[in-house]
């Protein structure tokens, strides 16, 4: 009987390890064929990104629209509150007015390919803001270095541009020329930076610009934002291109020493290329 069951045992012991090598057999199976699936996913987004790299290369061969000049012009405003004080008591505005030149390279030839045929503004950002309520609005340009900031020229979320060919444009609505001869005109207003601003001494006339803000005691650094957007534009080929704009409010010069405290800060900024659209379609 102990032989018998001795037998028996050996049996169980080959089977056992038979069957444990089995599984470790059929693990590292499974195991290698995650692996190399887990290997051409790899190799395919790889391959993939980089013919996405490749085709939006061919796209841009050459640049057909870039943002070459930006016009910043930042001051001040301020709303006056009826009080019985002999003070004055004030809401602040801070405000920019920003004008974008597009270069469509018209002076090599006005084609298809170089005309707009729709413009979008969407994606707007309000970045590193300390103090205040930003806003972006359209701006008729007529009304360029004021501020008007009226609701119906606010932007929500995006901003459709009406496309016109030739003829007077109305300004008092967003507009463009097809052949980019004229800027596209915003305006990015900081209010309720401090509400209720008492300015004390009465002795002289306020002057409704950038000096309000020194008088109310409203620090650089509370107004300093970094403002983005992204531009849509589709051509005549119905091509998309697309940028996005990056503009640092600005609100003092270290190379001449002034600032929006003096009444005014203009800033203009040119380069070839300084924001290129990219073709993505």
């Amino acid at each position: 009987m102990k032989k018998k069951s001795l037998i028996i045992d050996e049996k169980t012991i080959k089977r056992n390890k038979f069957l444990t090598k089995l599984i470790i057999t059929i693990a590292l199976l499974i195991l290698c064929v995650v692996s190399i699936v887990e290997i051409a996913k790899v190799y395919t987004i790889n391959d993939d990104f980089s013919n996405y790299i490749d085709s939006i290369a061919r796209l841009n061969s050459k640049t057909v629209f870039s943002i070459d000049r930006i016009y910043l012009y930042s001051s001040a405003d301020a709303t006056s509150n009826e009080t019985t004080k002999p003070v004055w008591d004030l809401n602040l505005y801070q405000f920019t007015d920003i004008a974008l030149y597009i270069n469509n390279r018209s002076d090599e030839g006005v084609s298809y390919e170089n005309t707009i045929k729709e413009l979008t503004i969407d994606n707007i950002k309000f970045n590193n803001l300390q103090s205040g309520t930003p806003s972006l609005y359209y701006k008729n340009v007529n009304d360029f270095a004021k501020l008007t900031n009226t609701d119906e020229n606010k932007i929500t979320d995006s901003l459709e541009f009406n496309v016109v060919n030739s003829g007077d444009a109305d300004y008092s609505t967003p507009v463009i020329y097809s052949n980019c001869q004229n800027p596209i005109t915003l305006e990015y207003v900081n209010s309720n930076m401090e509400e209720n601003t008492i300015i004390s001494d009465i002795s002289t006339p306020l002057t409704y610009d950038g000096s309000l803000l020194k008088k109310g005691g409203i620090l650089l650094s509370q107004m300093k934002c970094t403002l983005s957007f992204t531009i849509t534009i589709i051509n005549n080929y119905n091509q998309k291109f697309v940028a996005t704009v990056y503009i640092d409010i600005p609100l003092e010069d270290s190379m001449s020493g002034e600032s929006i405290y003096d009444g005014k800060l203009i800033k203009n900024i040119e380069n070839t290329n300084l924001v290129k659209f990219i073709r993505v379609e």
